[in-house]
């Protein structure tokens, strides 16, 4: 045993607390070095350029090893000044604590959140929102269970969900109205798909003139060639707006006499005299710009002309494309046949459509009938195989929970304490510790320290389990001093039998209120002991906020 104090010095100022030597910070530090996330506290900018640091025992062969977690980069950790990335050193973990290499769960953090909890409110949990599937999985693989069946809850879980999702969209519309049964929706689309059958068999059994066909195809090519003017047309058009825009950009440059007019009086009014030999290479180039724009404007103009006259072209054959289409559409509407075709056409086309609608709507009512049949039978191969399970490692979870009831009675001798352990319908693990009385924080509590001891313990039989427990001082806070006393009895004890390390983080007036119940301390306290004397005496050496 462990125990890390904090104790309050005859310096500390009434401003001082205890509550932020820096205890439930440890816990925090040590779950980041084993691979956990970079809690909140931790973040502070002035903790950045820092790094923690822990001697580990990895592999429980008394080889002692350096691990060194920097604040940043957070996915770099040191083993022995080697770098490796985080997800490597877990995967180093998992593997030293047995986890499965198929499922890959219960994960490094979910076992170190029980282990090394900063979660006190539900024994069974090491986060708020943590799933029932999630705890069961997590404390069963410490029991002993399988990972491969346990994990398959959470493949449960998640059909649920989408079962539920797919029953609500439909409720909801998203699909359609899909009220009807199977039944009733096979029975529609068999007689949708008989008279959409018989109306494509009369349709392609049709037959026109040979007159109506040639009126027909001879109506497609005006189409055609009626589009591809249109297409030329459009361009032309653009052509011609884009000739436009460059004529009114070009300007008639002034030339000769005026030029030079200008330029004398410019250069008179600032008082300087233009040499002569100046103003004629002044007029010259003005002179050769002037052709330039001449020429340019020119092409311009022919262009515009020529893109002019095109469109004139277009417009006129257009025009005579239009009247003969009109003259075989009009052949074409006075035919009965016409009418009839179009008519089976589009009766064909919404019979298509009402098919495709069935058919989805089917689809859909039996995706939710066929998730509910695997559902069922997930659920009850679920529960068959743990259960069995429970039959299977029936002498070691007896030793578990008789090892669960023999220590709460040491705790409390006037109130009967049991674990349950169970596989429920929906083949989530159920492990429930019951502690007869009101529903207490100090009772819950014990229930989580019973809980945990009780896990490694297990664990640690199994090679599941590093050889290490953490309680918080937050897990006594609401516990009397006569339960305190008995639980730090008990965990010194196990853990000299068990063989594991078993660190407490506690005030001082706590600890000293156990040793009047009956706790020796020993040499359990271990250096530093945290204070509360100024800025220095918590465990990060200085104060921030």
């Amino acid at each position: 045993m462990n125990i890390l104090l904090a104790d309050k010095t005859v310096e500390s100022t009434s401003g001082d607390s205890r509550n932020g030597a820096g205890k439930s910070s440890f816990v925090r530090i040590l779950r980041y070095i084993l691979g956990g996330s970079l809690a909140g506290i931790l973040k502070s900018d002035a903790l950045s350029a820092h790094s923690f640091c822990a001697e580990i025992d990895i592999c429980g062969a008394g080889v002692i090893n350096r691990v060194e977690r920097p604040v940043s980069p957070k996915t770099k950790v040191y083993i022995d000044a080697v770098q490796i990335s985080v997800e490597d050193w877990k995967r180093d973990l998992s593997d030293l604590l047995g986890v499965s290499d198929v499922v890959r769960k219960p994960t490094v953090s979910q076992i170190f959140g029980q282990l090394a909890r900063d979660y006190f409110e539900d024994p069974l949990k090491t986060y708020r929102n943590e799933g029932n599937w999630e705890s069961g999985m997590r404390i069963g693989f410490l029991l002993g269970f399988s990972p491969e069946i346990l994990v398959k809850a959470a493949e449960i879980i998640a059909l649920e969900k989408n079962q539920k999702a797919l029953r609500k969209a439909i409720s909801d519309g998203v699909f359609g109205s899909t009220t009807a049964s199977e039944s009733e929706l096979r029975a529609r689309l068999a007689q949708a798909r008989k008279t959409r059958d018989r109306v494509e068999y009369s349709l392609k059994g049709f037959r026109v003139d040979e007159q109506y066909a040639v009126h027909q195809v001879r109506a497609d090519e005006l189409s055609r060639a009626i589009r591809e003017l249109n297409d030329e047309g459009l361009s032309l058009e653009k052509r011609r707006s884009d000739l436009e825009a460059a004529m009114s950009e070009e300007r008639p440059a002034i030339v000769g006499a005026e030029l030079s007019r200008q330029l004398e009086t410019m250069y008179a009014e600032i008082g300087i005299i233009i040499p002569g030999a100046a103003l004629r290479r002044f007029v010259e180039v003005a002179d050769f710009h002037a052709s330039v724009v001449r020429n340019r404007r020119m092409y311009l103009e022919n262009e515009f002309a020529a893109v002019s006259q095109r469109l004139e072209e277009i417009s006129l054959k257009r025009q005579s494309l239009d009247q003969d289409r009109a003259s075989v559409m009009a052949v074409l509407k006075e035919s009965m046949a016409l009418d009839t075709f179009r008519s089976m056409q589009k009766e064909l086309a919404d019979l298509d459509a009402r098919v495709a609608d069935l058919e989805k709507r089917l689809e859909l009512v039996q995706s939710v009938s066929d998730s509910g049949i695997r559902l069922r039978a997930m659920k009850s191969e679920v529960e068959y195989s743990l259960r069995a399970e429970i039959a299977e490692r029936e002498d070691s979870l007896e030793s578990s929970i008789a090892l669960f009831q023999q220590l709460g009675e040491e705790i409390y001798s006037d109130r009967r304490v049991s674990l349950l352990i169970e596989a429920t319908s929906r083949g989530v693990l159920k492990v429930e510790p019951r502690i007869d009385g009101d529903a207490s924080a100090g009772i819950q509590g014990v229930k989580t320290f019973l809980l945990d001891l009780v896990c490694l313990v297990s664990a640690i039989r199994l090679h599941r389990a590093p050889r290490i427990l953490v309680h918080d001082s937050q897990l006594f806070d609401s516990m009397d001093d006569r339960q305190i006393a008995s639980c730090l009895n008990i965990g010194a004890r196990l853990a000299d039998t068990h063989g594991f390390q078993y660190i407490v983080t506690l005030n001082s007036d706590r600890l000293a209120a156990a040793e009047a119940e009956g706790f020796d301390r020993m040499n359990y306290v271990i250096d530093p002991e945290l204070t509360d004397a100024g800025d220095g005496g918590g465990l990060f050496g200085f104060r921030f906020f």
